[in-house]
């Protein structure tokens, strides 16, 4: 029982909003916002079948139009060898379930000039995003517990490390410290034009980081267990909690309960958003699946 436990609160602090990047400037001026914030609930839409392996992120390819999703396969953060990631349609079907493989504890991710990079323990993992072969290892000294990914218009990718408290930058291949901060176990990425979004799984905080000054304030907060960021349109984001729990954060920093799964069970881990579909991908965890839902704004 006790290894159980121990267990769960390694995995608490667990997930990312992997390489999520957009491509239009999503923080909208207060003078082109038109009436109230919206109302928005999920409705389930599908869910896969159970041969995923402890799913801790999904990444939805724009330009493909797939999913991806790393398997953690039991064991966090540890060199163990058995992780994965697999590829599945919009629709839920698993088109290769061992797509890229010799991964430990695969978490966030994100696409940057034709590859897919993986977040890995210690290690952030390039693989050919044609075929699934991993091409290159950029290892970070210690024990980082790298989570999530983002990736900039520039193609620079951003990396948090939740054991190190660190945003990590790679950039032609040259890997940095980006910002080093408080221990509070530094989980989501989202990466805007004009900032760096953070979610941190022990404040519970949706941060944000000015690109120049590399000053940090609060966004939202109350979020505990906090793992990925995706942002919906008109100035609106949605953030997970790893325990079970999707949260809708408004315009003025608002944050509104729309899921609570915890009780079931079932896992709110990583996840990914396709606004031209209106569906949000959500990798289950223990659960073994990815459940889909469409946003209803009312």
């Amino acid at each position: 029982m006790k290894n159980i436990v121990s267990l769960l609160l390694l995995f608490s602090v667990l997930a990312c909003n992997s390489g999520r990047t957009r491509n239009d400037d999503r923080k909208v001026p207060a003078d082109e916002i038109d009436g109230q914030a919206t109302t928005i609930r999920l409705e389930l839409v599908w869910s896969s079948d159970t041969l995923l392996r402890t799913p801790e992120s999904v990444l939805f390819d724009t330009e493909r139009k797939v999913l991806y999703i790393s398997n953690v396969n039991l064991n966090p953060w540890e060199k163990d060898g058995d992780g994965f990631v697999s590829k599945m349609d919009l629709s839920g079907n698993i088109i290769d379930l061992k797509w890229v493989e010799d991964l430990s504890s695969p978490t966030g991710m994100g696409i940057s000039e034709g590859f897919l990079y993986i977040a890995d323990t210690d290690e952030i993992i390039q693989a050919d995003i044609e075929t699934g072969v991993v091409t290159r290892r950029y290892d970070i000294e210690g024990k980082p517990n790298l989570n999530d990914i983002t990736v900039g218009d520039d193609g620079v990718v951003y990396i948090t490390g939740s054991a190190s408290n660190t945003i990590y930058a790679l950039k032609d291949d040259v890997l940095s410290e980006f910002l080093v901060g408080p221990e509070e176990s530094f989980n989501g990425l989202f990466w805007e034009k004009d900032r760096l979004l953070l979610l941190t799984s022990g404040s519970g905080q949706l941060k944000e980081i000015d690109w120049d000054t590399k000053e940090v304030s609060v966004v939202a907060q109350h979020m505990e267990g906090g793992d990925g960021i995706v942002y919906i349109g008109d100035g609106q984001y949605l953030t997970s909690r790893w325990a079970g729990a999707i949260f809708h954060v408004s315009r003025e920093g608002e944050v509104t309960k729309l899921l609570d799964s915890e009780s079931d069970g079932i896992n709110t881990a990583d996840f990914d958003y396709s606004p031209d579909d209106n569906l949000l991908f959500v990798p289950t965890f223990f659960d073994n699946r990815v459940r889909a839902y469409k946003l209803v704004k009312y």
